[in-house]
């Protein structure tokens, strides 16, 4: 069975983006309870000062007009560099993921406000109520854009949305091979889904048009309430009323006048569609934190969970945190490979370090541009642009032959500060030696055993161990001598003891 130190390395790698060993030994002394509240009760644990509220555009303040996605990108990476509340942007991160918009399509200029604010809705509700997300992904831009919904009109409905609402978002493809939902469900939602758009004018197909002359003629479209246009409850002269089908619609065995909204709150309140609901959500959020293919029991236990919170995304974690014990036993730990922007966060966290996070990033986006190749983006995760509506394949796919080799440049940008900026750059190794209490008379056992202990977070084979006590050893002819923590060998040898580990594939995984 793992230690206790071991576990609380696991629940701080999973719920955030791992700590170093004098903040899991902190973490230890107050206990699991009292660490899951802090990571969980985020809100209550004041944030770094020097976390950016906004992204800077290049005018130098934050211009919401000339905002791009390497602008969202780099200032998220930055908040998860640099934050105190890891596990909402582990959160921000998941939830990407499964509400999966690209600004391959939601492009410019418009699109690339609409995915900012779409980051920020899942900040919002990052650990908060599931059925209350999904209401507020209904009215999303970037979402209405994405899956086509302001093409969803009255006598012609467009079933994009309504169909990932089912199969994606809330029921999955288990509820429909049980028949939970069927293709006459999907096309009668789509019917409720109707005129919930954007600011189109008469035209649907100059949509984008219209919000740029919008922009022109009103100024900057500022807030997404400004984009969406949402029918009401009933009729009028406006717009989303003309567009939308206000007779009765069939979903699930029950007939009503319903609304997009109506349609969310028949998956969260009926049987057997509340029940499947909690099973993938639950199922996906166990994979995320833990392993793939989870028990059928786990499923259950926390399926249990959701509803009878009825969906409190907070309670379903505390309870995977603190009361499923698959959560921490052997099958789980190191069983995830680190995500890419994980990788990178998990590794300048952890090492201190300062970098030019716009390179970090990588550009990229839309296939339009070459990634850098020690960023995110060569080692497989453009943010902002997930593949598909499925988000990022992940698992193996994270580690391809090209993906690992910009793991490893990343890892010697880190170490020796080529190319990176704000000076000082890179790693300042008197802080991560002084972090663990290693001084000119340590041994090389000792530097290396806790960098291993550091980025690794697990025993490596003894031979192996060995092997990287020797490097520290070596002199530049490569013979073995005497050991001595001076400036040279911390300039060199720990920064080449960094590198090495974070290039091993022990790395890769958490």
């Amino acid at each position: 069975m793992p230690s206790q130190y071991d576990r609380m390395a696991h629940l701080l790698r999973r719920a955030g983006f791992g700590a170093r060993p004098d903040e899991i030994d902190a973490y230890l002394k107050i206990g699991f309870a009292a660490t899951v509240d802090q990571l969980l009760n985020y809100e209550d644990v004041p944030e770094n000062p020097a976390l950016p509220a906004t992204p800077i555009t290049r005018d130098g303040t934050f211009n919401i007009r000339l905002l791009t996605p390497e602008d969202t990108a780099s200032w998220w990476i930055e908040r998860m560099i640099k934050t105190r509340r890891p596990l909402q942007e582990r959160m921000v991160i998941f939830w990407h993921d499964h509400f999966s918009t690209a600004v391959s399509k939601v492009g410019a200029p418009n699109g690339y406000k609409f995915l900012y604010w779409q980051n920020l809705l899942f900040r919002q509700h990052a650990t908060g109520n599931f059925r209350s997300l999904v209401k507020a992904i209904n009215r999303d831009p970037a979402m209405l854009w994405w899956l086509d919904n302001y093409l969803n009109i009255k006598g012609s409905p467009n079933e994009n949305y309504a169909r990932e609402l089912f199969e994606i978002f809330t029921l999955g493809l288990d509820a429909y091979f049980a028949g939970v939902y069927t293709e006459p469900d999907v096309q009668q939602a789509a019917r409720a889904f109707t005129g919930w758009g954007l600011l189109c004018g008469d035209n649907l197909m100059h949509c984008e048009a219209d919000l740029d002359r919008f922009n022109e003629q009103n100024g900057p479209l500022a807030t997404p309430a400004e984009v969406i246009q949402i029918p009401p409850n009933a009729p009028d002269n406006s717009i989303a009323a003309q567009r939308h089908d206000y007779t009765d619609k069939t979903v699930f065995g029950r007939t009503g006048n319903f609304n997009g909204d109506d349609i969310v709150d028949l998956i969260f309140d009926q049987e057997p569609q509340r029940t499947y609901a909690a099973r993938m959500i639950c199922k996906k959020l166990f994979e995320y934190f833990a392993y793939e293919n989870p028990e059928t029991s786990v499923v259950e236990h926390l399926a249990a969970v959701a509803l009878r919170t009825n969906f409190d995304l907070k309670a379903i974690l505390r309870d995977l945190f603190l009361n499923t014990k698959e959560f921490y036993s052997n099958k789980a730990m190191h069983a995830l490979v680190k995500w890419p922007v994980y990788y990178a966060v998990n590794a300048v966290r952890l090492t201190q370090a300062t970098m030019d996070l716009r390179q970090l990033y990588g550009g990229g986006f839309g296939g339009f541009n070459i990634p850098a190749p020690a960023s995110i983006a060569a080692m497989g995760m453009v943010l902002l642009n997930p593949p598909d509506v499925f988000g990022w394949p992940g698992k193996e796919n994270w580690i391809t032959t090209s993906q690992l080799f910009a793991r490893a440049n990343f890892a010697n940008n880190l170490t020796t500060a080529r190319g990176f900026a704000p000076a000082p750059p890179g790693i300042p190794i008197d802080s991560v030696l002084s972090a663990a209490g290693l001084n000119t008379d340590s041994t090389a056992e000792q530097v290396a055993d806790y960098f291993i202990k550091l980025l690794v977070q697990a025993p490596l084979h003894t031979e192996l161990r060995q092997l990287l006590i020797d490097y520290l050893k070596k002199d530049d002819a490569g013979n073995i001598g005497t050991f001595k923590l001076d400036e040279t060998t911390k300039d060199k040898k720990v920064r080449g003891l960094i590198h090495l580990l974070l290039s091993r594939p022990e790395a890769q995984t958490f």
